[in-house]
């Protein structure tokens, strides 16, 4: 297993630099979870296999993604186990607390290579723990644009 900045988990959390050149590393991820929501109007039957409507009445599709993890507070170093640069929790805090509240995302499994990536508005937000001590982050992230999942997350 690839170590990294949670001790030992092997999924971290990226954020796209304001650029759009790079993936920043915002923290390890500790528990997540994931589910894409797909209402339709017209379902699919024998004679028209794989068809179905989307309405406003229905609702479109979207994906929410809920994540928690090690609040990381290095800034501007590379992690060793990613290569990636650490922007840390203090990125995400304020994407989470501004107006933009949008942002490009990935959920990099280190291991497998498996991610989840897209465009995401951070809906929940929000940091505990100890002082002096580890922080916790926790956010939900939810998206109506086209997101990927590759390999196991």
């Amino acid at each position: 297993m690839t170590p990294n900045i949670t001790k030992g988990r092997q999924l971290v959390f990226l954020l796209r630099n304001a650029g759009d050149t790079a993936w920043e590393l915002a923290g390890g991820v500790k528990t997540r979870g994931y589910q894409f929501d797909n209402p339709v109007e017209d379902t699919t039957n024998s004679s028209t296999p794989g068809d179905f409507s989307e309405s406003e009445w229905t609702g479109y599709s979207n994906a929410t993604v809920s994540i928690s993890g090690v609040a990381d507070k290095r800034t501007g170093v590379t992690d060793p186990a990613s290569g990636l640069t650490v922007v840390g929790a203090a990125r995400l805090t304020a994407l989470g607390t501004s107006g933009e509240r949008d942002a490009k995302v990935k959920m990099l499994n280190l291991e497998t290579g498996g991610y989840i990536e897209g465009w995401f508005q951070i809906t929940g937000f929000g940091k505990t723990g100890d002082t002096p001590g580890l922080l916790n982050f926790e956010a939900t992230l939810q998206s109506k644009s086209a997101v990927v999942v590759v390999g196991d997350v």
